[in-house]
């Protein structure tokens, strides 16, 4: 049984000793952290950001698709202003790059699902399996019983009938493994080994730990949004929407002729609160973000609908979740659920005066802090 908490067996690796550092290669920036256990607690020693946008003659928070030799300096740069040095490192792979998929199949020996797993992949996956690094792990059957005042329900779905059940099929092209371990190694990242997860594992690790509940994890990124759904610790579904932060920013650049810049750092300032900026940001993203949270709605709908349970909690992550006055937006889709802004800080011991500083910054590590605490797990 393989919960949040662990991740691929074969392609990913065990916990380490020392400093460790964490790596998020997101579309518009990229984020590190490194972090220690001392005392059997994960220590912060440094964390740093870079953003990408004007590597590629854009603006700051825009997304990008530098070529890997050009994400190895950014990179590169980062870590020499930050002076760090580590004893491991770990990279997280972007959801896009990967495929996550949950499917229903016979409930038989482990021997005999080995071999069918291939085959069910091949129909998720558009290319030769020989060309991906896949894995898979079964999903525990689910309780029906009555949790925190949530209901988790057994599930009506097919997988509820005698001799079915759920597998996580997880694959990242070889391509994509490589293309990592090059900008590690064009980085000049220090540290013994690089290893690998899917961004979404990472996130979850560092929002949502051992919670049982039911939960909508929303990652508001620059140029997408990732949702992943989790429930009774493991993942249930994911789901990735083509908008983001981004989105905003370019909207107001045009109702309010104002640069790409201009617009980010009025975004990020006042929000959707506040002052005439505040109500113009508001007048430009109320429609990205509904379209955003509506679609959110739907996909939990379906899920509760399909399982007969109720989503609990909803956690926001990524750049867009320091968006001020989002909470208003996520409550009208969310009625019956809590909402919580993500704090991955908050699972490492911090200096008590970056405090303020770190929980502003928070959101946006979730999976830099995330895959750096996969590094010391045993």
């Amino acid at each position: 049984m393989v919960s949040i908490l662990e991740s691929f067996k074969k392609v990913f690796s065990t916990g380490h000793k020392g400093v460790i550092l964490g790596i998020d290669i997101g579309s518009s920036s990229i984020k590190v952290v490194a972090i220690e256990k001392v005392e059997e607690k994960a220590v912060l020693r440094n964390y740093g950001e870079i953003a990408l946008g004007p590597r590629a003659g854009k603006s700051s928070g825009q997304a990008t698709n530098l070529p890997p030799e050009k994400i190895a300096e950014a990179l590169r740069d980062l870590l020499k202003e930050m002076g760090i040095v580590a004893h491991h490192t770990l990279m997280a792979i972007p959801f896009s790059a990967s495929l996550l998929t949950v499917a229903e199949l016979p409930d038989v020996e482990k021997k005999e699902l080995e071999s069918m797993i291939p085959i069910e992949a091949r129909r998720y996956i558009p290319v030769p399996i020989t060309e991906v690094s896949l894995d898979w792990w079964v999903l525990p059957k689910r309780k029906a019983e009555v949790k925190a005042g949530a209901v988790v329900a057994a599930p009506v779905s097919s997988a509820k009938q005698i001799g079915k059940t759920e597998v996580i099929i997880a694959a990242i092209h070889n391509e994509i493994i490589k293309k990592y371990e090059s900008i590690k190694r064009d980085a000049q990242i220090p540290g013994e080994a690089s290893h690998f997860e899917i961004e979404i594992f990472s996130t979850l690790r560092a929002v949502v730990g051992r919670d049982l509940l039911p939960t909508l994890v929303i990652d508001i990124g620059a140029g997408s949004t990732k949702l992943a759904l989790v429930d009774e610790g493991v993942v249930r579904g994911s789901h990735v929407i083509s908008s983001g932060g981004q989105d905003i920013t370019l909207a107001l650049s045009r109702s309010r002729q104002l640069s790409l810049d201009q617009a980010e750092e009025i975004k990020c300032r006042v929000g959707m609160i506040g002052d005439e900026e505040g109500r113009d940001v508001l007048v430009v993203s109320e429609l990205i973000i509904a379209n955003i949270m509506n679609e959110a709605a739907r996909f939990t709908e379906n899920y509760e609908r399909k399982y007969n349970t109720k989503i609990s909690k909803v956690i926001l992550v990524g750049g867009g979740a320091r968006l001020k006055g989002i909470e208003k937006i996520v409550a009208q889709n969310f009625p019956n659920a809590s909402f919580f802004v993500g704090d991955p800080f908050a699972r490492v011991d911090t200096p008590a005066f970056l405090s303020s500083t770190l929980k502003e910054l928070s959101p946006n590590f979730a999976v830099a802090i995330g895959i750096a605490l996969k590094g010391l797990e045993e």
